[in-house]
């Protein structure tokens, strides 16, 4: 979020920056306002995180001293021209949800190779040469998959779809299915998971060799031995997350008339 907001401020335009009380760094450019009625309505687009909420009525603010409701959020951001937020239940007019498909498949390249990464510092041997197994064939799936060869891994591939099967294949992947996964996981060097549903029982989870990571990409795996991975992009390269996240808004100022 700082990232993106400096992005606007190097190209002149004045940026507010509220709910970073716990921030604790100086940022050229940017004026951090601890008063959310002081810096809300003074806002042609109030951008709000990514997801906008953890649930609850409450802003998702972890750097902020006190929880923000959303309530008072809109209350105050009455009078901005737009309001933009990650996972937006609702779009009009005034309201837009930046997490849109080209911000989403740029997430998902960061996230294949800090899943990557991951992989390789918990692995004993190289990447080059080893079986990873990519559960699902989606958006984060396919870079996985295919960032994973580059590094000449063996990968296979498990989906639901035979027309997924036939596109892992002409990319150059072992494709199966997910009743195959009992066996694919025992002869695995390493385990991403990118299928929010539940697919890993407790009798496949058993057939992974020890030493062998499970990453979860998703949040469905329920066990001991999962490495949890969820929001990569903003945790393994920061900056490049708030550079896809400004893009997304210029898109969308753009769009209505602000830039």
């Amino acid at each position: 979020m700082v990232t993106a907001a400096k992005c606007f401020a190097e190209e002149g335009f004045p940026v507010l920056m509220t709910g970073f009380d716990k921030y604790g760094k100086g940022e050229t450019g940017l004026q951090f306002v601890h008063q959310l009625q002081q810096a809300i309505p003074k806002g042609d687009a109030v951008i709000l995180p990514l997801p906008y909420t953890p649930g609850g009525g409450i802003l998702n603010a972890p750097y902020s001293e006190k929880q923000i409701l959303l309530e008072t959020v809109f209350r105050l951001a009455d009078r901005a021209k737009v309001i933009c937020g990650g996972m937006l239940p609702m779009e009009d007019e005034r309201y837009f949800d930046y997490y849109d498909e080209p911000m989403m498949l740029r997430n998902a390249d960061v996230t294949a190779e800090a899943a990557l990464l991951m992989a390789g510092e918990k692995m004993e041997g190289c990447l080059g040469g080893a079986s990873l197994l990519v559960v699902g064939y989606g958006r984060i799936g396919k870079r996985l998959a295919a960032k994973a060869r580059a590094l000449g891994c063996n990968v296979t591939v498990a989906a639901r779809k035979e027309s997924d099967h036939a596109l892992i294949r002409i990319c150059g992947h072992h494709a199966i299915g997910f009743d195959k996964l009992e066996e694919a996981v025992s002869k695995a060097g390493a385990v991403c998971n990118t299928v929010p549903a539940e697919v890993f029982s407790e009798r496949i989870l058993q057939k992974i060799p020890a030493g062998v990571p499970l990453i979860d990409l998703a949040g469905s795996i329920v066990g001991e031995k999962v490495i949890r991975a969820s929001g990569l992009p903003g945790k393994y390269a920061p900056e490049t997350a708030g550079l896809i996240l400004a893009e997304s808004l210029k898109r969308i100022f753009k769009r209505e008339g602000l830039l």
